[in-house]
């Protein structure tokens, strides 16, 4: 069992640099987290070496093909969360307007129906805006709340 120093020294994220992981990438990194076990001893399986191949590829991330290293990494990258796209001062308004009253759904909620506020938001950030996001109240709701909020700080700063 490694002690919490152990599995910093395993940090190969870089401290204090922004999310550089597009959505589209940090759903997929999500999604490969998900299907790895808890690390233990043994070789890497195909969900580990998967999961490894896209830390170095698509994150740029150099560490060793070690079980504890690629879950450890894995989960710091999840934490930093996805780069957020800026919006312009209407869409933002947009946002807002459209988020007026809504519910907030559980961020796994992939219901998602044919009609009312979370499927208007949703068509607003597929189909005008262009955003990847999956089809659910939840994927939804908080893609557009990371939005408003990037776009709150730029104001801010």
């Amino acid at each position: 069992m490694k002690n919490k120093q152990d599995f910093l020294e395993l940090n190969v994220v870089p401290e204090g640099k922004e999310a550089w992981l597009n959505y589209e990438d940090y759903r997929e990194l999500e999604r490969l987290f998900e299907a790895v076990d808890v690390p233990g001893p043994g070789k890497l399986d195909d969900t580990y070496t998967a999961l490894y191949d896209f830390l170095v590829r698509t994150a740029g991330l150099s560490l060793p093909r070690d079980k504890a290293a690629i879950h450890f990494n894995a989960f710091t990258l999840l934490r930093r969360g996805y780069k957020i796209e800026e919006i312009t001062e209407r869409e933002y308004r947009d946002l807002l307007r459209l988020m007026d009253g809504l519910e907030q759904p559980h961020k796994t909620d992939m219901g998602l129906h044919d009609t009312g506020g979370h499927r208007d938001l949703y068509n607003y950030l597929t189909k005008t805006m262009g955003l990847p996001v999956p089809a659910g109240r939840g994927p939804v709701w908080y893609r557009a709340q990371a939005l408003i909020e990037k776009h709150l700080q730029q104001e801010a700063a």
